[in-house]
Formats: C-alpha cells, structure tokens, sequence
C-alpha cells in the first residue's frame, strides 16, 4: 500500500540490509556533499512547500520508523535546509517500494539522457520567470546564477525590450553594464549574435579609453593645465602615456617634473607639453627630442601590444568556448589542428572528426604564433630584420588576424599596426 505522508525527518533513517547501507551513493564525499548543498538551496525556495524538494523521497515504513528507499541526497539536503517535516510516498510493503525506487531511478536516468537546454533556452526561461514575478531568489536558484545576474537580465530586458527574447543570458549581462550609454546598447542589441562579443570588447575597451582620458584630464586641469588647440603654437613636447589604467598616475608624475601648460588626447596616447624656449628651436635639442621620440613610440608600441596581446587572448577564450560566433576563426584553427594530425590519419586510415570545437580550437592556437612585445615594438617602428622572422609565422599570423576580423574582432591601434606590418613583411619577403 502506498500514501502520501508528512513524516518527521527524525523518525527517517537511511535503508540498511544487516550493518551494509542500500544506498550505492557516498553521501560523505566532496563531490556529493557539493551536490547535497546545492540541492538545500534549491529546497529553500520551494514557494509550495519550503524546505523539501519537489520530488518526494521513497520511504519504507519499518515499525515506527522510516527507511530511505530513494532520496538519500534529498533527505540530507533537507537537514542542511534545516526541515524538520517534509511529504514523502510511504510504502508498507517492501517489495513495492524497491518497484518504485527502479521506476524513479529509471525516469531519473530518461530525465537526464534529455538534451540539455541551450543558451537560448535557458536565457528564455529566466526571462519568461520574470515576467511572471517569480521573485529574484527563486529565479537564480533555478537558473544556477547568483541574484545580481538576474538583476542585470532585468535591466538588460527593459533596456533591449522584446529584443531580450532571443538573446543568451551572457549578451544581456553585457547589454546591463552599458545601462545609460544609448548608443552602446543600440550597438549590441542590433549587431548579428555572432558578432555581439566582438562588440562587447570594442565597447568595453572604449569605454575604459574614455574613462583614463577623463581622469589625465581632471589630473591635468587640477594642476593648470589647458587643452591644446589645433592652430596652437609656441609649445613642444614633454612626454606622452599610453592611455590604460595607470597613466593619470604617469601623466601626474610628468607633470611635477617639467613646468607644463598643455595637454591633448592623441588615439590611445595622452600627451603633455610645455611652453617653447629658444634652446627647443636648436638642430641638437631637436635631433635629441627626435631620438626620445622613437624610443618613447617604441616603448609604447611594446606597452600597447601588451595590452592588444590580452584582448587578442580575451576574444579567442570566448570563440572558442563558443564556435559557432566566430566561424572564419574556428574554421581556420580547427584546420590547423587537421594538419597536425595528418601524419596519424595517413598512418592509421582513421576517420576522424575535425569539425571545429573548443579543443581543436585550442589545439590550433597552440600551432599558431603571435610575436612577443619587442617583436611588435619593432615592426611597429620599421626596426625588422631579416633574422627576426623565419618560416611562415608571420603568413600564419596575419592569416589569423584577418579571420579574427572577420569574425568581428576590432584591433586596437597598436594591434592594427603590427598586423599591417607583418602583412607588409610577407608580401616584401615572399613569407
């Protein structure tokens, strides 16, 4: 006979044969207990019955106890969650209850062998809860993210409007942090899917540009300094900083040692300058400032490669984490991955998968090249020499670039240069 039973979770103990426990699982282990805890929080937001899970462990009722036929997990769960009562399916008979803990393992194991949502459909279904109110809590315990990310597909939502409906739950956390920047928010919710993470990083280095023009100038303007005009004259140069997180801090350490009265935004580069004495006006001091001018625009190449070489890596990660957004790339990796593997697919007649996935793509990287800072540095200031570059690297470099590109990755201005120059190599030298 089986019923539905609120039993006190102190009269339930777990199924045992002798002294051996029935259940196979090692409820004691890292892995599990991971899963135990994760499983609490779901149960605590549980608006119907709070604390228990939606599935009702299996219990075999033995006397005046209560043993654990299925649900384990769920039973040490809910002592986590602290429940103190909770519905279960009571069996008297043994035999029944065994029938019934094969017929919930067996829709246990269907329910996994289903296809696993997509973005897509996860992103529609955190959405779809709230337009029904489900409160923020419960929606990022069934999604599996935390309660700001919810908060950002809300705003993400109202900022796009029925244009969130199709969009992964990854566009709309970008589409959040540009909440207020109208024109950002246009640009990624009306680019292709495919191409939103190229946009993504293009704003996100733009906005920060902007945000360490802001802070040189309030560095500049607190001290005296003004903005250079077009038609200004009567100034010369003092140094220039390439615009990241630390050069309001250099701009300001320039500025204490030379009298400067100028400043202006160059690109990527700030630059301040200083009133012109006769002595600037002289062939050696300008022979001299042109020399620290091509070094100083060599260090900054290296400096800004620096930096193009991490948003390079930034961008290929999510390719590659997500083929399909970037098809010229995957395409192109995964193939150089098929020619690493062509001496084992001859030897072997194996067939093999090359369609382009995460590891070939990694694979392929791996067999590509991407020139270190001084490399960069002197292709960007005409400084290459014959021994610098061998074999086909640069060829294979810029091949990459132009598939990066193509898929919507939008080089910086130091990135731009080393790959003209690189491409400018391979059609001088034949490689």
């Amino acid at each position: 006979m089986q019923t539905m039973e609120l039993v006190d979770i102190e009269d339930v103990y777990p199924y045992e044969q002798g002294d051996e426990r029935m259940n196979p699982r090692d409820v004691d282990s890292r892995e599990c207990r991971e899963y135990i805890a994760q499983l609490a929080e779901q149960f605590r937001h549980n608006r119907l019955n709070p604390g228990q899970p939606r599935v009702r462990p299996i219990l075999y009722r033995d006397g005046g106890i209560y043993q654990i036929i299925d649900g384990e997990c769920r039973y040490e769960a809910m002592k986590l969650a602290g429940t103190r009562r909770f519905y279960a399916d009571v069996f008297d008979d043994l035999a029944d209850a065994e029938i019934a803990r094969q017929e919930a393992a067996k829709a246990m194991v269907e329910t996994d062998a289903k296809r696993a949502l997509t973005p897509e459909e996860m992103s529609r279904g955190v959405q779809t809860m709230l337009a029904m109110d489900v409160p923020e809590a419960d929606v990022a315990a069934a999604a599996g993210i935390d309660v700001e990310g919810v908060r950002r597909v809300r705003r993400a939502r109202r900022a796009v409007q029925d244009a969130a409906e199709d969009m992964t739950l990854d566009r709309l956390f970008a589409i959040a942090e540009f909440e207020g920047d109208e024109a950002a928010v246009a640009e990624l919710r009306d680019c292709p899917q495919r191409e939103w993470r190229g946009v993504y990083e293009r704003l996100l280095a733009r906005r920060e540009l902007e945000d360490s023009a802001a802070e040189c100038r309030r560095v500049c303007e607190e001290r005296g300094l003004s903005e250079l005009g077009e038609d200004d004259e009567g100034t010369t140069y003092v140094d220039r900083f390439w615009l990241d997180e630390r050069a309001a801090e250099k701009v300001s350490e320039a500025i204490e040692g030379e009298p400067c009265t100028r400043y202006r935004v160059d690109g990527h580069w700030f630059e301040v300058r200083r009133e012109e004495t006769p002595a600037d006006r002289t062939t050696e001091d300008r022979r001299r400032r042109r020399e620290e001018e091509e070094r100083r625009r060599y260090d900054g190449a290296r400096e800004g490669w620096e930096l193009e070489a991490e948003a390079r890596g930034r961008w290929l990660a999510s390719a590659a984490m997500d083929p399909g957004s970037a098809r010229a790339t995957a395409a192109l990796l995964a193939g150089r991955a098929k020619e690493a593997a062509s001496p084992f697919v001859e030897l072997t007649g194996a067939e093999v998968d090359f369609s382009p996935t995460p590891a070939l793509m990694a694979v392929g990287l791996g067999l590509s090249w991407s020139p270190d800072k001084f490399l960069a540095a002197k292709a960007v200031t005409g400084r290459l020499q014959v021994y610098d570059l061998y074999g086909d690297r640069a060829a294979r470099f810029v091949e990459l670039s132009d598939a990066m590109e193509a898929d919507g990755y939008e080089p910086g201005e130091t990135g731009a240069a080393v790959v003209e120059a690189l491409r400018k190599w391979v059609k001088r030298n034949g490689r």
